[in-house]
C-alpha cells in the first residue's frame, strides 16, 4: 500500500494521499541486520521532489545485562 506524507519540521507527517503536499513516501530496503545485537533506525526523511525518501540505517544496541542472564536460564 502506498503511503504519502509531508515533511514538517524535519520530520515525516503521514498524511492522506488528498492532503495538500502530499508525496508518496519511499522507504529503502530492510538491511539485514544482527536482532540481538542491532537495530534498525530511521534517518531524516530527504524531500526528492516527486517523492520523500526515508533511508533506513541499522545501529549496534548495548544490551542490558539483566537480558543476557536471562538469556542462560
Amino acid at each position: 500500500m502506498q503511503r504519502y506524507g509531508i515533511v514538517v519540521d524535519g520530520k515525516l507527517r503521514l498524511v492522506p494521499e488528498a492532503s495538500r503536499g502530499a508525496k508518496p513516501v519511499k522507504w529503502t530496503p530492510l538491511p539485514e541486520y544482527d536482532q540481538e545485537t542491532q537495530a534498525i533506525f530511521e534517518k531524516p526523511p530527504v524531500d526528492k521532489g516527486d517523492y520523500i525518501l526515508v533511508e533506513l540505517e541499522v545501529r549496534d544496541v548495548e544490551q542490558d545485562e539483566g537480558e543476557q542472564a536471562d538469556e542462560m536460564f
